[in-house]
């Protein structure tokens, strides 16, 4: 299968948006990793035999990029409505600390569960704190570190620290709420966060 064969089933599938041009790139790679990541496949960015194969069958089977589901917004078109139950945080304090550099703030929204889990943590501990990292786009995210499918691309992480608790406190009450996914010490105080 040839790149620009690959790229047109993807663009069919709703994963690629940009130019089919036969031409590897970052919108290549990100597409196929998307692809990978909802079909269950290594998300390694690379499409080698399996992808291969699961793209056709991707679309004979009609299974299309998942849309976004439309959030419920006030009246005016803004903050989705959730936002407003949220007691101790503000969605601009998970923007993404490029600071512009390389996107605009907001890649991916913060996503609803994992916002409700943090709130949850500054309820029970009753210690004000701010996200260290919350969204990150693609570029800050390589430079940081992070790995490629990190959760912090779709808003579905967070790494902070409370004041004055370990990080061994902090998971062990992170691994009772509901509906996580993976947790762990970054180092003694910081916990990284995040949802399926």
């Amino acid at each position: 299968m040839t790149l620009q064969q690959i790229q047109c089933l993807l663009q069919y599938l709703g994963y690629y948006t940009i130019t089919v041009d036969g031409i590897w790139g970052p919108g290549t790679e990100q597409a196929v990793k998307d692809f990978q990541h909802d079909n269950g496949l290594e998300e390694d960015g690379i499409p080698g035999k399996l992808t291969q194969a699961a793209l056709p069958d991707a679309v004979a089977k009609g299974r299309f990029k998942p849309k976004e589901i439309q959030a419920e917004t006030d009246n005016d078109g803004g903050e989705e409505l959730w936002w407003k139950e949220i007691r101790y945080f503000t969605r601009e304090e998970f923007r993404c600390k490029c600071g512009g550099k390389y996107c605009n703030g907001f890649p991916a929204e913060p996503q609803e569960g994992m916002v409700r889990a943090i709130d949850n943590v500054r309820a029970h501990f009753g210690k004000a704190f701010t996200p260290n990292s919350g969204v990150r786009c693609p570029s800050h995210n390589a430079n940081v570190g992070g790995v490629s499918n990190s959760r912090h691309l779709y808003g579905k992480a967070v790494d902070f620290c409370v004041p004055g608790k370990t990080a061994a406190q902090v998971l062990a009450y992170i691994a009772a709420l509901p509906g996580m996914g993976y947790s762990y010490a970054i180092d003694d105080t910081n916990v990284h966060m995040d949802i399926p």
